[in-house]
């Protein structure tokens, strides 16, 4: 049986800080958390297998591209950051990078709720200053986040 690294209330609060974000901003963000990688990806990276996720999750299909994936590999101790080209194009690589080395920290004393949760708010703080909202704010995917 695979332990879930999340609680039901740390989901919960997690979606809602997602939702919050969105709701000043352009983007549309999901959290993935996968414990193990399916059969078919054995031979992917993590970062493939992320980039598959991103696609299956329609995240390539919001109006102005800005969709953002958390994606956790839980089994392997590997994450991936994954944005848009909406996204991209107005915040630098050095804000991943520092944001990657943070919740690295955070990962590997199985902070996982403190460092997705100070990493939301942190995107969010940039996304509101580079990626407001722009006309009607749709709200264009889900807000949960996926554990499995």
């Amino acid at each position: 049986m695979t332990v879930k690294i999340l609680t039901n209330e740390e989901l919960k609060a997690l979606s809602a800080q997602i939702g919050k974000i969105e709701g000043k901003t352009a983007a549309e963000i999901r959290v993935v958390v996968r414990h193990k990688r399916h059969w078919s990806e054995r031979k992917l990276d993590a970062r493939q297998v992320a980039e598959r996720e991103f696609r299956a999750l329609g995240m390539t299909k919001t109006k102005e591209r800005t969709g953002i994936l958390v994606f956790i590999l839980v089994s392997e101790r590997k994450f991936e950051l994954l944005a848009d080209s909406g996204v991209i194009s107005v915040i630098p690589e050095e804000f991943w990078n520092n944001l990657a080395g943070k919740l690295s920290e955070h990962f590997s004393s199985s902070r996982f709720f403190v460092g997705l949760n100070e990493s939301l708010i942190e995107i969010g703080e940039v996304l509101e200053a580079k990626l407001p909202p722009r006309g009607v704010n749709t709200d264009e995917l889900p807000n949960n986040i996926i554990e499995e």
